[in-house]
Protein backbone atom coordinates (compact mmCIF):
# COMPACT_ATOMS: atom_id res chain seq x y z
CA UNK A 1 0.00 0.00 0.00
CA UNK A 2 2.76 2.44 1.02
CA UNK A 3 4.85 1.46 -1.99
CA UNK A 4 1.84 1.99 -4.24
CA UNK A 5 1.10 5.38 -2.68
CA UNK A 6 4.71 6.44 -2.99
CA UNK A 7 4.77 5.47 -6.66
CA UNK A 8 1.56 7.38 -7.28
CA UNK A 9 2.94 10.49 -5.58
CA UNK A 10 6.15 10.33 -7.60
CA UNK A 11 4.10 10.05 -10.78
CA UNK A 12 1.89 12.96 -9.68
CA UNK A 13 4.87 15.13 -8.79
CA UNK A 14 6.40 14.40 -12.18
CA UNK A 15 3.14 15.26 -13.94
CA UNK A 16 2.53 18.59 -12.18
CA UNK A 17 2.76 21.32 -14.85
CA UNK A 18 5.38 23.36 -13.01
CA UNK A 19 7.68 24.41 -15.86
CA UNK A 20 6.68 25.03 -19.45
CA UNK A 21 10.25 25.07 -20.61
CA UNK A 22 13.59 26.32 -19.34
CA UNK A 23 16.88 27.42 -20.88
CA UNK A 24 20.00 26.88 -18.76
CA UNK A 25 22.41 27.20 -21.74
CA UNK A 26 24.66 24.48 -20.35
CA UNK A 27 25.44 22.92 -23.73
CA UNK A 28 24.68 25.66 -26.29
CA UNK A 29 22.36 28.58 -27.04
CA UNK A 30 19.38 26.18 -27.18
CA UNK A 31 17.89 27.96 -30.19
CA UNK A 32 17.79 31.44 -28.63
CA UNK A 33 18.84 34.23 -30.98
CA UNK A 34 19.55 37.95 -30.77
CA UNK A 35 18.08 40.50 -33.18
CA UNK A 36 17.89 44.29 -33.54
CA UNK A 37 21.63 44.58 -32.99
CA UNK A 38 23.84 42.79 -30.49
CA UNK A 39 26.49 40.12 -31.04
CA UNK A 40 25.50 36.90 -29.29
CA UNK A 41 28.04 34.38 -28.02
CA UNK A 42 27.46 31.19 -26.06
CA UNK A 43 29.89 30.85 -23.14
CA UNK A 44 30.44 27.41 -21.59
CA UNK A 45 31.35 28.53 -18.05
CA UNK A 46 30.72 31.42 -15.69
CA UNK A 47 26.96 31.45 -15.91
CA UNK A 48 24.63 31.18 -12.94
CA UNK A 49 25.06 27.42 -12.80
CA UNK A 50 26.89 26.60 -16.04
CA UNK A 51 26.82 28.07 -19.55
CA UNK A 52 25.26 31.41 -20.48
CA UNK A 53 24.52 33.78 -23.34
CA UNK A 54 26.74 36.83 -23.74
CA UNK A 55 25.38 39.66 -25.90
CA UNK A 56 27.50 42.71 -26.76
CA UNK A 57 25.71 45.80 -28.05
CA UNK A 58 26.87 46.87 -31.51
CA UNK A 59 24.19 49.24 -32.81
CA UNK A 60 22.00 52.10 -31.66
CA UNK A 61 18.93 49.84 -31.60
CA UNK A 62 17.57 48.00 -28.55
CA UNK A 63 18.72 44.41 -29.02
CA UNK A 64 16.29 41.60 -28.25
CA UNK A 65 16.63 37.99 -27.19
CA UNK A 66 14.23 35.75 -29.08
CA UNK A 67 12.80 32.46 -27.85
CA UNK A 68 13.08 29.44 -30.16
CA UNK A 69 10.05 27.88 -31.86
CA UNK A 70 10.05 25.02 -29.34
CA UNK A 71 9.00 27.51 -26.64
CA UNK A 72 5.98 28.81 -28.52
CA UNK A 73 2.38 27.62 -28.73
CA UNK A 74 -0.48 27.32 -26.27
CA UNK A 75 0.53 28.86 -22.93
CA UNK A 76 -2.99 29.00 -21.49
CA UNK A 77 -1.97 26.69 -18.67
CA UNK A 78 0.63 29.21 -17.52
CA UNK A 79 -1.75 32.10 -16.91
CA UNK A 80 -1.03 33.16 -13.34
CA UNK A 81 2.47 31.70 -13.44
CA UNK A 82 5.81 33.47 -13.86
CA UNK A 83 8.43 34.19 -16.49
CA UNK A 84 11.91 34.48 -14.96
CA UNK A 85 15.50 34.98 -16.07
CA UNK A 86 18.96 35.72 -14.69
CA UNK A 87 20.91 38.70 -15.99
CA UNK A 88 24.48 39.94 -15.57
CA UNK A 89 26.01 43.32 -16.27
CA UNK A 90 29.06 41.67 -17.81
CA UNK A 91 31.31 44.68 -18.38
CA UNK A 92 30.33 47.08 -15.58
CA UNK A 93 28.67 49.62 -17.88
CA UNK A 94 26.20 52.06 -16.29
CA UNK A 95 22.63 50.62 -16.37
CA UNK A 96 20.81 53.75 -17.47
CA UNK A 97 18.38 52.47 -20.11
CA UNK A 98 15.07 51.74 -18.37
CA UNK A 99 13.52 49.41 -21.01
CA UNK A 100 15.99 46.64 -20.13
CA UNK A 101 14.04 43.49 -19.30
CA UNK A 102 10.97 44.46 -21.29
CA UNK A 103 9.10 41.26 -22.15
CA UNK A 104 6.96 41.16 -25.29
CA UNK A 105 4.56 38.29 -25.98
CA UNK A 106 2.96 38.11 -29.40
CA UNK A 107 0.21 35.71 -30.38
CA UNK A 108 -2.44 35.29 -33.01
CA UNK A 109 -4.71 37.51 -30.87
CA UNK A 110 -2.25 40.42 -30.62
CA UNK A 111 0.70 41.62 -28.53
CA UNK A 112 1.22 42.39 -24.84
CA UNK A 113 4.23 44.06 -23.21
CA UNK A 114 5.53 44.43 -19.66
CA UNK A 115 8.82 45.78 -18.32
CA UNK A 116 9.89 43.05 -15.89
CA UNK A 117 12.84 44.94 -14.42
CA UNK A 118 13.15 48.17 -12.44
CA UNK A 119 15.35 50.95 -13.78
CA UNK A 120 19.12 50.85 -13.16
CA UNK A 121 19.39 47.12 -13.75
CA UNK A 122 21.32 44.95 -13.98
CA UNK A 123 23.63 46.71 -11.50
CA UNK A 124 27.34 47.00 -12.21
CA UNK A 125 28.33 44.68 -9.37
CA UNK A 126 29.57 41.70 -11.35
CA UNK A 127 26.83 39.47 -9.93
CA UNK A 128 23.97 37.53 -11.49
CA UNK A 129 20.49 38.81 -10.60
CA UNK A 130 17.14 37.02 -10.88
CA UNK A 131 14.14 38.82 -12.38
CA UNK A 132 10.56 37.55 -12.55
CA UNK A 133 7.29 38.81 -13.95
CA UNK A 134 3.81 37.46 -13.29
CA UNK A 135 1.87 36.10 -16.24
CA UNK A 136 -1.22 37.76 -14.81
CA UNK A 137 -3.30 40.76 -15.94
CA UNK A 138 -2.74 42.18 -12.44
CA UNK A 139 0.96 42.62 -13.26
CA UNK A 140 0.09 45.43 -15.67
CA UNK A 141 0.52 43.92 -19.13
CA UNK A 142 -0.52 46.35 -21.86
CA UNK A 143 -1.16 45.82 -25.55
CA UNK A 144 -3.61 45.13 -28.32
CA UNK A 145 -5.26 42.09 -26.71
CA UNK A 146 -5.84 40.52 -23.32
CA UNK A 147 -3.00 38.50 -21.80
CA UNK A 148 -5.17 35.38 -21.73
CA UNK A 149 -5.96 35.71 -25.42
CA UNK A 150 -2.29 36.11 -26.35
CA UNK A 151 -1.25 33.14 -24.19
CA UNK A 152 -3.74 30.93 -26.05
CA UNK A 153 -1.29 30.84 -28.97
CA UNK A 154 2.10 32.50 -28.41
CA UNK A 155 3.99 33.06 -31.67
CA UNK A 156 6.87 35.16 -30.33
CA UNK A 157 8.61 35.89 -27.03
CA UNK A 158 11.31 38.54 -26.80
CA UNK A 159 13.28 39.98 -23.86
CA UNK A 160 14.99 43.34 -24.29
CA UNK A 161 18.67 43.14 -23.34
CA UNK A 162 19.69 46.78 -23.88
CA UNK A 163 20.55 48.40 -20.53
CA UNK A 164 22.79 51.35 -21.49
CA UNK A 165 22.09 54.48 -23.54
CA UNK A 166 25.01 53.90 -25.86
CA UNK A 167 26.80 51.18 -27.80
CA UNK A 168 29.11 49.62 -25.23
CA UNK A 169 27.27 47.34 -22.80
CA UNK A 170 27.57 43.56 -22.54
CA UNK A 171 24.72 41.60 -20.95
CA UNK A 172 24.66 38.02 -19.77
CA UNK A 173 21.43 35.99 -19.79
CA UNK A 174 20.84 32.63 -18.13
CA UNK A 175 18.16 30.34 -16.68
CA UNK A 176 15.20 31.67 -18.63
CA UNK A 177 12.07 29.78 -17.63
CA UNK A 178 8.30 29.89 -17.61
CA UNK A 179 6.70 28.39 -14.52
CA UNK A 180 3.04 27.57 -13.94
CA UNK A 181 0.98 27.50 -10.77
CA UNK A 182 0.04 23.88 -9.90
CA UNK A 183 -3.66 23.13 -9.72
CA UNK A 184 -4.88 23.34 -6.08
CA UNK A 185 -6.35 19.82 -6.20
CA UNK A 186 -3.04 18.37 -7.35
CA UNK A 187 -1.10 20.20 -4.66
CA UNK A 188 -3.57 19.06 -1.98
CA UNK A 189 -3.28 15.44 -3.13
CA UNK A 190 0.50 15.60 -3.17
CA UNK A 191 0.70 17.16 0.30
CA UNK A 192 -1.85 14.72 1.70
CA UNK A 193 0.05 11.77 0.33
CA UNK A 194 3.34 13.03 1.71
CA UNK A 195 1.67 13.47 5.09
CA UNK A 196 0.43 9.87 4.98
CA UNK A 197 3.93 8.63 4.21
CA UNK A 198 5.31 10.66 7.11
CA UNK A 199 2.70 9.24 9.50
CA UNK A 200 3.46 5.69 8.36
CA UNK A 201 7.18 6.25 8.98
CA UNK A 202 6.49 7.66 12.47
CA UNK A 203 4.35 4.65 13.41
CA UNK A 204 7.09 2.29 12.24
CA UNK A 205 9.62 4.07 14.46
CA UNK A 206 7.28 3.79 17.50
CA UNK A 207 6.97 0.04 16.99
Amino acid sequence: MVTSLRASLIALGTALPLVATAAGFNADAEGWTTTNGGVQTWVATGGNGGGWLRVADDTGDDFLLNAPVAWLGNWSGYLGGTLSFDALNANGESPDWAPFGEVTLTGTAGTVVLDAVAANSPPADGQWHRYSVLLSPAAGWTGSASLAAVLANVTSLTIKGEFHAGVSEVVGMDNIEVTAVPEPASVALLLGGLGALGLRAALRRKR
